[in-house]
């Protein structure tokens, strides 16, 4: 019960309509259990000489309580099951809303399907003991205890052989539920593989296609659903068996009951009644035993489902924001375009000893057009992504206008930078939204970033302009089209700083001209960081750096590096080689 913990707060939060259906639930067995009171009289009566007034009004009042229980129990699931359905929303959202607050290396190495899963299979396990689990325990105990007291004060006895299968019944629940709460955590976990399996798939079904790996693909599945289905087989034979025996042992409680009483009838010292009575009492019993099993097998799945929800909810982004910093109140005005590297040095929270990035040292002054070429692996986009705190330096510092970044708003760094990533995303919307995604007031116009982006004519032909719908991952547009769609929403917020992480790479070399046109025609101010390999996109920049094994190997403008001899050069001349091999072919 250590993780189900965790939902303290939200039960804090709804303990008003909790504690309602707790006296709800109280008063539907209290209700329950005085009406067999009525019947047994009702019984004796007919023993004896009696008038129909006197067996209609005890029939009545049996009437009367049982429709009280009936009423109350109404008010039980109105108030406790409708509670869990809130508390299901707040825990969905709460849960959503951790997500975002991720760093990045978080989702390096967690599958979005894992997400899924914890965030519908799982909660929906923790829902399911919110509701009837809560209320069938509650409900169980008040039925033990008023039964049990009815009971008492009719026979001590009897009770006692009522009593007699409890001791193997708890030593049962207790050996079922650790058996049920190891199988329903191996349950959970691979319906999760199934999940990301099935997302990962999905996603790429064209490259499972272009492969012929259907069938393999197919077979994977079938190999996890069979995992699946043979731990739920087992799952449901423990709870098969748990239940039969639960059911066996209140029917044959009923046995002594049934003969321990008679005798007391014979001698005088019970009444029929007060045996019809006790009967309906453990009858009444039955359900309260057997779901015992049921609702211990509900707080076994929620306690493993909150369990894996915990392992998400506990995790803490490794970028953490200064509280000082974001109670600032221009938290999300952009500011000057001014970039500065001092000793950087970097390595992935994921691999601590192994450093991407050292000693590395630069400025950038506003309106500048810097670029950053190297070869695969270099640490190219490892750099850029420190600009807007994607991940924080292992040592050194970055400052944007003469600001260390860590001192900044989260909201500041990301309104001063327009990002445009290595992979292009786009979001199963219309092309309008995709560019206008998170804009606020002020910027540039969709249409005007779109014909800085090169975009503006391609829209036109689409079906239905700016307003047609984009597959998932923006599927219906070539790779160029979504290489400026995504430099088109980065425009949008019109950045101090403008990052392009080879975001040209799949557009021709006329169009990668008349963007960069554009853009030092439209944003003058605005200063460049650009990741290319191509010479072509870089030599008109201002300065180039050369990435080498994650170090500054050389620095300059294009001409000043040819001269050198170096790596740039040798890159230079290679491109050049291969233009002129496919100029001849």
């Amino acid at each position: 019960m250590k993780n189900l913990l965790a939902l303290r707060p939200y039960f804090l939060r709804y303990r008003k309509s909790l504690s309602y259906g707790i006296i709800c639930v109280i008063a539907t067995n209290f209700f329950a259990v005085a009406a067999p009171r009525y019947l047994g009289e009702a019984i004796d009566l007919m023993g004896k000489p009696f008038e129909m007034q006197e067996i209609l009004h005890k029939a009545g009042l049996y009437i009367l309580f049982a429709a009280l229980s009936g009423i109350t129990l109404y008010l039980v699931r109105q108030l406790i099951i409708v509670t869990s359905r809130h508390i299901e929303f707040d825990l969905k959202n709460d849960y959503y809303a951790h997500l975002q607050t991720l760093s990045t290396s978080f989702y390096d190495t967690t599958g979005s399907g894992e997400l899924i899963s914890r965030g519908t299979n799982d909660l929906n396990a923790i829902r399911d003991f919110l509701g009837p689990g809560i209320m069938y325990s509650i409900n169980t105990l008040f039925r033990l205890l008023f039964a049990m007291g009815a009971m008492l004060s009719i026979s001590p006895l009897l009770t006692l052989f009522a009593l007699l299968p409890a001791p193997f019944l708890s030593w049962s629940v207790y050996k079922t539920g650790v058996s049920l709460q190891k199988k329903s955590k191996q349950i959970q976990e691979n319906y999760a593989s199934i999940t990301n399996l099935v997302q990962e798939n999905i996603s790429g079904i064209r490259v499972v296609k272009n492969y012929n790996r259907e069938a393999w693909e197919t077979s994977r599945f079938e190999a996890l659903n069979r995992d699946y289905y043979d731990k739920n087989l087992h799952l449901g034979r423990i709870q098969a068996g748990f239940m039969a025996v639960l059911t066996a042992m209140t029917a044959l409680s009923l046995i002594p009951v049934i003969w321990a009483g008679g005798l007391n009838v014979m001698k005088g010292t019970m009444t029929v009644g007060d045996i019809a009575q006790f009967v309906v009492y453990v009858t009444m019993l039955s359900w309260p035993i057997i779901s015992i099993g049921w609702v211990t097998n509900i707080v076994q799945k929620a306690e493993a489902a909150q369990g894996r929800l915990n392992e998400i909810l506990d995790r803490k982004s490794e970028i953490v924001e200064q509280k000082s910093a974001g109670q600032a109140s221009d938290a999300t005005k952009p500011l000057k375009g001014e970039l500065m590297f001092d000793n950087v040095g970097f390595a992935y929270p994921s691999e601590p000893d192994r450093q991407v990035l050292r000693n590395i040292s630069f400025s950038v002054e506003p309106g500048e057009k810097l670029a950053i070429v190297g070869a695969t692996g270099s640490g190219k986009s490892s750099l850029v992504n420190l600009i807007p705190r994607l991940y924080d330096p292992s040592s050194g510092r970055i400052t944007i206008a003469g600001r260390d970044i860590r001192s900044l708003p989260l909201g500041t760094i990301r309104r001063t930078i327009g990002f445009v990533p290595q992979s292009n995303f786009l979001f199963s919307d219309t092309i309008r939204n995709n560019i206008d995604f998170g804009s606020n007031d002020g910027g540039i116009d969709v249409l005007e970033a779109s014909r800085i982006a090169m975009l503006h004519n391609d829209v036109e032909d689409c079906p239905d302009g700016f307003d047609t719908m984009l597959g998932e991952k923006g599927i219906n547009l070539s790779g160029g089209q979504k290489q400026r769609a995504c430099i088109a929403r980065a425009l949008r917020w019109h950045p101090s700083i403008l990052v392009l992480d080879d975001a040209l790479s799949a557009v021709d070399t006329a169009t990668e001209a008349s963007i960069f046109d554009g853009l030092l025609k439209k944003l003058p101010e605005t200063t460049i960081v650009l990741i290319s390999h191509r010479i072509s996109t870089v030599r008109n920049c201002d300065r180039i750096i050369v990435l080498h094994d994650g170090a500054i190997a050389e620095s300059g403008t294009h001409e000043e590096l040819l001269e050198n001899g170096h790596y740039y050069a040798d890159l230079y001349m290679q491109q050049m080689l291969e233009e002129e091999i496919s100029a001849l072919s």
